[in-house]
């Protein structure tokens, strides 16, 4: 009876057209910056930012491999101001409209996915920064603060000039995935709610995403960065259970993530 299971779990997953599963662009795909660290290795873009400067929600996951010096992993720059968003390997390195945030002064844990989010809203003048579905740092920003246009993003190297300037010391080894950029300040709910869902519940770009990893793939890259699976494919999901029992944990978790509760369906025949 187990193998049975087994077979009919397997027929599932390469059978098409018998699940329905949730994917948006760019699924399965991180960007992979290498532990060998170079100035030549980022990602860039020059995003429109001009529906942002009020309120915005930036999240994403990532997985630092060094964490040796300040390694950012985020830096947006406009006009001469080079630190107006930058994100790094520890809570209080993080910086908005060139201001620092406050927080733990620990490194975060390497090898690991980490749930990162930073929101904004000009309206309560409050920035927040979220690790892994919980607040870990807040502050007032000044009065009227927005966020600059016409700048440049850049994933894997802090600017000290538009676009250029890296330093070897804070340049980043690791992997982002699923990095978004949203139009509206994300409550404390949905930032956790997002957490929680996991790093493989992948739903389609919505309305209020400025920019969806996607854009990022499609970016402009220098160096070796290059994409790698993200750990999320029907058969990397499965690899944790290889020499498991099939047990009702198990089959829960499958139908779970197989959108659509086919699994359990299927076995209750």
């Amino acid at each position: 009876m187990k193998h049975f299971v087994c077979v009919v779990i397997l027929f599932l997953i390469i059978s098409p057209g018998q699940t329905t599963i949730r994917r948006g662009r760019g699924f399965n795909k991180a960007l992979q910056f290498p532990k060998d660290v170079s100035l030549e290795n980022y990602v860039i873009l020059r995003p429109d930012f001009t529906e942002i400067q009020e309120e915005f929600s930036i999240c994403g996951w990532v997985k630092f491999y060094r964490t040796d010096g300040d390694r950012y992993w985020f830096s947006y720059a406009a006009g001469s101001r080079y630190n107006e968003l930058i994100f790094g390997d520890r809570a209080n390195i993080q910086h908005f409209l060139a201001d620092t945030m406050p927080g733990p002064g620990d490194n975060y844990a390497r090898y690991i996915w980490h749930h990162t989010c930073f929101t904004y809203s000009s309206a309560s003048r409050l920035e927040e920064l979220y690790l892994n579905g919980k607040k870990i740092a807040e502050k007032e920003a000044r009065a009227n603060s927005k966020l600059p246009v016409n700048g440049v993003l850049v994933l894997g190297q802090e600017q000290d000039s538009l676009g250029g300037g890296f330093d070897i010391h804070q340049s980043f080894g690791g992997e982002i995935y699923r990095l978004e950029i949203f139009e509206r300040k994300l409550s404390t709910n949905e930032v956790t709610e997002k957490y929680q869902a996991g790093m493989c519940e992948y739903p389609a770009r919505s309305a209020d995403v400025l920019l969806d990893w996607g854009d990022f793939l499609d970016a402009e890259r220098s160096g070796e960065v290059k994409e790698i699976p993200a750990g999320c494919s029907m058969w990397d999901v499965l690899e944790s259970f290889v020499g498991q029992e099939i047990t009702p944990n198990l089959i829960e978790f499958l139908d779970k993530y197989f959108y659509g509760g086919t699994f359990m369906d299927i076995l209750r025949i």
